[in-house]
């Protein structure tokens, strides 16, 4: 479960935009200060961990390679909660002493995640800061491949920082609104697979007006977004976003109701000194008819006409839908059109006491930079900041959970991203399903992207799917194991053309002496073929077997 504790990975930090990495968090500290620190709400958790890795890969060029890793993981975390103010941080140092058949080296790895909020004015205003120092993994070739142990080279030192602020009156009687704007960063550093890293920063505005709790009639909502990315890659212009909707049911008689809705999007793209511009802009209105309970129960059906920038005019049915089954479950999606052409999203969600699942379609026209700082959380399992396995979990009580101080919603996959920040058309299926009774916690995942390139042609598909497992064997002992297939399709020129097939599994033993020592034995198999080029010392086709032993103390 890499995104439970990400392994993302960073060597030196860039110093010509340092004054906007610490912005987040002299705000989170701001924050803090402010608020009085009651002992009993701050709570400190500190962790030393030993790990020994025995490594015998098999490649197609070298043979068989033995290697010998020790692992010395410090970590830290502090929590703080109070009426209107919450806080996270966690950090850790990982030292490495590597020796294969000739040589040996050594490296250090510093990471942190915070997150801080502050609602000073009960439900109206909520502050937000959220940000991240890791290593992340630079190529979508090497997806479940690369970490701290193999393929490091690939992996480049990354750091996400994001203020946000939402101001919203949702209890109006004829009228609601809600507005946010956030600032982000993303910084990052060469790689092999990287020349150039990521140094850009993101501005956003959203905002939504809709009808109040007293409308019997007349619904209506109207939203509106706009987004501003500046890609400081030498190759790579601003890249602009708007998008408007409206949409409106008049009640005719019993639960039918006229619609009438209007759809506004433009991406533009401007050239590296910002003479030129790219504009692809997207217009359509609409009536039909709505079937309408309530406003989690109604579908609407339209005619709609559309005026686009890069397609002929012309005349489509679209689909909206939101159905609550039950308050455990719930259906929602739509079909329209954009100017690249069909388009829809789906969210499912279908729980019971001891199940839960989501499932979720999703398309945008989006860079790396934004995905970094806008990942997607499906809310199966929450999980502790210090969380390593999915025993360390627990499905939520409700579909709308609070998180608690130190808690977060994790995937049991992570997005594969390519570090080259260009605009993508972004679609992306993901499937989470869990299951949590007595000794056994189960988790399923299915995930699949779409990434078309706007600025080239090239085409780039993932499939992955796996599972997550955790059994308590007795009160101190556990066995957990997982196993994650991806397949990695390129489509482009000759050099990035190619497919590529990789299997992560683990399994592992696991022991709890007293209350604050753990001692842990791991499996591993990582394994990878095909012609699409990765960048690994072993090459594209190679077999990574591992064994682990760890132990590990908790100070409290």
């Amino acid at each position: 479960m890499a995104t439970i504790m990400p392994r993302e990975v960073n060597n030196t930090v860039k110093g010509n935009r340092i004054k906007y990495s610490q912005l987040a968090i002299t705000f989170a500290g701001l924050f803090s200060s402010t608020t009085a620190l009651a002992q009993s709400d701050l709570k400190i958790t500190a962790q030393s961990e030993a790990e020994v890795i025995y490594q015998d890969v098999q490649t197609e060029t070298d043979g068989n390679l033995s290697l010998t890793t020790v692992s010395i993981v410090p970590s830290l975390i502090a929590t703080y909660s109070s009426r209107t103010f919450s806080g996270n941080w966690s950090s850790t140092v990982t030292h490495l002493e590597r020796e294969n058949d000739t040589s040996g080296e050594e490296d250090t790895y510093a990471e942190y995640r915070y997150t801080a909020q502050w609602q000073p004015f009960d439900e109206y205003l909520l502050l937000q800061a959220n940000g991240a120092l890791n290593y992340q993994n630079t190529s979508s070739s090497s997806y479940l491949l690369t970490d701290f142990v193999t393929n490091s080279e690939g992996l480049s030192k990354t750091r996400t920082n994001t203020l946000s602020g939402t101001l919203q009156f949702i209890n109006g009687d004829w009228i609601t609104a809600l507005g946010s704007a956030a600032y982000s960063v993303v910084e990052s550093e060469e790689s092999s697979t990287n020349s150039t890293g990521l140094d850009n920063d993101s501005t956003s505005l959203t905002g939504t007006l809709a009808n109040g709790d007293r409308a019997r009639r007349l619904f209506w909502t109207l939203t509106g977004s706009y987004q501003d990315t500046s890609r400081s890659t030498a190759s790579s212009g601003d890249f602009f976003t708007r998008e408007g909707e409206f949409t409106a049911d008049a009640m005719l008689f019993s639960d039918w109701a006229l619609r009438v809705t209007a759809f506004h999007e433009a991406n533009q793209i401007n050239s590296t000194d910002n003479t030129d511009s790219a504009t692809r802009q997207f217009n359509s209105y609409g009536a039909g008819i709505t079937y309408r309970q309530s406003a989690e129960r109604y579908i609407a059906l339209t005619a709609n006409r559309s005026d686009s920038d890069t397609d002929e005019n012309e005349t489509y049915v679209g689909l909206d839908i939101a159905w609550a089954l039950s308050s455990r479950t719930s259906v929602a999606g739509s079909y329209d059109r954009r100017f690249y052409g069909e388009s829809a999203a789906a969210q499912i969600s279908y729980n019971t006491k001891y199940f839960r699942s989501s499932f979720s379609y999703n398309e945008d026209v989006t860079t790396t930079s934004r995905l970094l700082t806008d990942s997607e959380s499906l809310g199966v399992f929450v999980c502790a900041s210090d969380a390593t396995s999915i025993s360390d979990c627990f499905q939520p009580s409700s579909l709308a959970y609070d998180l608690g101080a130190g808690e977060q919603f994790v995937e049991l996959t992570s997005q594969n991203l390519e570090f080259d920040d260009s605009v993508i058309i972004y679609k992306s299926a993901n499937t989470q399903i869990g299951y949590q009774f007595s000794r056994l916690t189960l988790g399923l995942t299915w995930r699949y992207t779409e990434s078309e390139y706007l600025e080239e042609d090239r085409l780039r598909r993932n499939y992955s799917a796996g599972t997550d497992f955790s059994y308590d064997i007795g009160s101190y002992t556990s066995l957990t194991g997982s196993i994650t297939y991806a397949n990695i399709e390129e489509r482009g020129t000759s050099t990035t053309a190619g497919v590529s097939e990789n299997i992560n599994s683990t399994l592992g033993l696991s022991r709890t002496f007293g209350e604050h020592l753990t001692t842990s034995l791991n499996l591993s198999y990582l394994t990878t073929s095909g012609n699409l080029s990765q960048v690994s010392l072993y090459g594209n086709d190679y077999t990574d077997r591992r064994i682990t032993f760890s132990v590990s103390y908790e100070y409290e």
